[in-house]
C-alpha cells in the first residue's frame, strides 16, 4: 500500500463550480431584449436586484440574495398582482388564499401592502432554461389570478400594479 500525502490545510483552497448567479440573471434579461445594467435597481455585496418590464404597466423584480454565500444563495422572481386596501383587506386576503389553492409552482405573498406572486429557488445547479420556466409560471397564471381574484371579490377590474 503506497503512502499517503498529507497536505496542511492552508495549502488545500475551496473551488466552487458553477454559473455565476449574477451572469445568469444578466443572461435572463438580454433574452427578454433589456439592458441588464439599466434593470438593475440596487447592488450590494449581498444581493442584487432588478426590475424587468413585463408590460407597460407591470415589472418582473428579481432578486439574488446572499451572494457572498454560494450554498445560500436563492433567485427571487415576484410581480405585483394588487395593492391590499385597508377597508376590505380580510375580504381580499381570504379570497387571496382561497384563489392560491389553484396556483401552481408559484405562490401567493403580502408583501408590504401588495399581494405578489412569485417563485424563489436556489441557485445551485440552475440554469436559463429553470429561469424561463419560472418566469413563464408567473407570467401564465398572474392574470388568471387577477380575474378570479376580481370575481370572487365582485369587483369589475384588477389593474395591474
Amino acid at each position: 500500500m503506497g503512502k499517503i500525502k498529507k497536505f496542511a490545510s492552508v495549502q488545500i483552497r475551496k473551488i466552487t463550480g458553477g454559473k455565476d448567479p449574477s451572469r445568469l440573471i444578466e443572461d435572463f434579461i438580454m433574452r427578454r431584449g433589456f439592458d441588464p445594467e439599466k434593470c438593475v435597481k440596487e447592488k450590494t455585496a449581498e444581493n442584487i436586484r432588478w426590475m424587468v418590464p413585463m408590460s407597460q404597466e407591470e415589472e418582473l423584480e428579481i432578486l439574488i440574495e446572499s451572494l457572498t454565500k454560494p450554498a445560500e444563495t436563492t433567485i427571487y422572481m415576484g410581480v405585483n398582482i394588487t395593492t391590499v386596501p385597508i377597508r376590505g383587506a380580510a375580504e381580499v386576503l381570504a379570497a387571496a388564499l382561497e384563489i392560491a389553492d389553484g396556483l401552481v409552482g408559484i405562490k401567493v405573498s403580502l408583501v408590504g401592502h401588495f399581494l405578489v406572486l412569485s417563485s424563489s429557488f436556489p441557485t445551485a445547479d440552475i440554469g436559463i432554461e429553470d429561469l424561463d420556466y419560472h418566469y413563464e409560471m408567473i407570467s401564465a397564471q398572474q392574470s388568471w389570478f387577477r380575474e378570479a381574484l376580481a370575481d370572487e371579490l365582485e369587483w369589475e377590474d384588477i389593474p395591474p400594479q
